[in-house]
């Protein structure tokens, strides 16, 4: 079952639609939604590694622009779906840690934390209840998300065809590693922020 997702996944990288799809991940992944684009990234890049610069280019223009739908989550709606959001990840008592303590170095943290593979809607979203510089908020998540994707793009160029190859002999293996990486910025999430 997991090769035939495996080889379902890679095959769909070349669907039309699935650029698309990439961008509404990477959108949705900065507001809402937990699922976040590499999942996708990863095969697309492997199967087309000459198009890996401009899937990276679709991830983060798309992930700035839902950063600034979790921007304003945060500055209009916070007492309702901010909150429910950050709660939802078990976040609510470094939420408020973060209010009292980090508004003077945001621009850091935001550039820090959009940098990793920690979900960027908790930092949008903050960013928008402390009513941080919108300026200075799109400048901090287009250095962080162009410079977290290209970096991404450079490496499956550089190392894809080896990733491929080990992808395809280990399979469970490559699975597991990559859950790891995905789910275990939920693990660290709360100690890191």
């Amino acid at each position: 079952m997991l090769q035939r997702t495996y080889n379902w996944i890679v095959s769909f990288a070349s669907h039309p639609y699935a650029v698309w799809v990439l961008a509404a991940v990477s959108f949705v992944e900065s507001s809402l939604s937990p699922i976040p684009p590499l999942p996708l990234l990863i095969p697309m890049c492997l199967a087309n590694p000459h198009r890996a610069w401009s899937y990276a280019i679709v991830c983060a223009v798309a992930s700035v622009a839902g950063g600034i739908v979790g921007y304003g989550i945060g500055a209009l709606l916070y007492d309702t779906l901010g909150v429910w959001i950050i709660s939802a990840y078990g976040l609510a008592d470094k939420a408020n840690e973060l209010i009292a303590t980090s508004k003077d170095f945001w621009f850091w943290v935001l550039v820090t934390k959009g940098l990793t593979p920690i979900p960027f809607k908790i930092v949008t979203i903050m960013s928008g209840f402390l009513h941080f510089d919108v300026l200075k908020f799109l400048l901090g998540s287009v250095v962080a998300r162009f410079t977290f994707f290209l970096l991404f793009a450079l490496a499956l160029r550089v190392y894809g065809v080896q990733i491929r190859d080990f992808t395809e002999r280990r399979l469970k293996l490559a699975t597991m590693i990559l859950l790891v990486f995905l789910v275990g910025g939920f693990f660290v999430l709360p100690n890191v922020l």
